[in-house]
């Protein structure tokens, strides 16, 4: 278990958090009270969750342009407007836009949605031990959890008769009684790795509840609609969201060989405790130990870290470019994405997307804390000495 946090800190780039990961998969894989998706380790489930964010990305009509901006990036800052490209090399002008706008809003939630996920999975085992404890649930029930849960897609709805298709995604949780012949639903789980208000996420849960009438799958069983029950009155609805603890901006700095570093005075954050809230009758909201600006942190470290194994498939047994030929395929694959950020925002593309440019470099540059408030490009000489 010590090479699986090993592993993870890696990744998320903070040793508490992973510490808070590792616990929360162990409990899930120590209990039967939850049914996670395949996993016989810690370091299984937690890849399976990695390898899920990064086939999404890889699988995306952005990913392929993704892979070219590390390779090839924009065109040079003195270049006429690029209009259009070859769809292989150098990234048009609307391509390292869409490119941008892909990292910020697609990459860095999904790797931030899959750790909330898992994060989740401690609070919501000792949530439904004490509703049994309580008499609210029976003992019998169990926790399905994320890749385990699909249910059908509403392809037609006309007055009230619905059409039903494929089976696709379902709820982040579900509570159930569970036989061969038929499955009864107490409860839905819907969690989020942002800042959501109640009225937003209970439609979530509401859709999900709509969707389960066309009958649902848990794992390999498939129930029908007619062995899919579940009761309005009685039906459990939770939210999970993250807590709304900020991350230090203090710094100082360190002396090396080479002069200084930057150091943050508290890199990792402070988690606080699980918090249990009863909002109404039946709604209950849980809030993670981690807030919504150490997952964000977390999420751009992934992605970071995504960066240098493209960079590693990319520059692996092929000749560096000049002045990279010290660096590892990997540390190529993080110098790569910060100097294409770097030229992007010297392009023809929007003010937001240059913003965003803008604070996707300073992030991988200066670190989460340092660079998230700022809307100008930082520099070295922006941390003079500070011991």
């Amino acid at each position: 278990m010590s090479q699986s946090k090993t592993n993870i800190s890696y990744i998320v780039g903070n040793s508490l958090l992973a510490d808070s990961i590792k616990r929360s998969i162990f409990l899930g894989l120590s209990t039967s009270v939850i049914n996670l998706p395949y996993g016989v380790t810690v370091w299984d489930l937690f890849k399976r969750s990695l390898d899920s964010a990064i086939r999404d990305i890889e699988e995306h009509p952005k990913g392929k342009l993704f892979r070219r901006l590390i390779e090839y990036g924009p065109h040079d800052p003195n270049d006429p407007e690029a209009i259009t490209s070859d769809g292989e090399t150098t990234l048009s002008d609307r391509e390292c836009g869409v490119c941008v706008e892909f990292i910020y809003s697609h990459m860095v939630n999904r790797f931030k949605g899959e750790l909330a996920e898992l994060l989740a999975i401690e609070p919501c085992i000792r949530h439904v031990k004490q509703l049994q404890q309580n008499g609210v649930l029976p003992g019998n029930i169990h926790l399905n959890w994320g890749e385990t849960i699909q249910e059908r897609h509403i392809v037609h709805k006309e007055n009230y008769d619905l059409k039903w298709g494929g089976f696709t995604k379902g709820a982040d949780g579900l509570i159930g009684e569970l036989t061969d012949s038929c499955c009864c639903i107490f409860g839905v789980i819907e969690i989020k790795s942002m800042k959501c208000g109640k009225k937003r996420v209970l439609q979530q849960i509401d859709r999900h509840i709509a969707r389960l009438s066309g009958g649902v799958k848990l794992g390999t069983q498939e129930y029908a609609p007619h062995a899919t029950t579940m009761s309005d009155s009685n039906l459990l609805k939770i939210m999970v969201v993250p807590a709304g603890w900020k991350l230090s901006r203090e710094w100082y700095s360190e002396k090396t060989d080479k002069g200084s570093s930057i150091v943050l005075a508290d890199p990792e954050g402070k988690p606080t405790d699980y918090k249990f809230e009863e909002l109404e009758p039946r709604l209950w909201k849980i809030t993670l130990q981690w807030s919504q600006e150490a997952l964000e942190q977390a999420a751009y470290e992934m992605t970071f870290w995504y960066m240098s194994q493209v960079g590693k498939h990319i520059y692996t047994g092929r000749e560096m470019p000049k002045g990279w030929e010290h660096m590892s395929p990997e540390e190529a694959g993080y110098n790569a994405i910060k100097m294409m950020l770097y030229y992007i925002p010297l392009r023809f593309i929007s003010s937001r997307l240059k913003q965003l440019a803008i604070k996707l470099y300073n992030v991988y540059c200066f670190s989460y804390p340092l660079g998230i408030d700022s809307k100008e490009m930082l520099w070295p000489q922006d941390f003079p000495n500070k011991y």
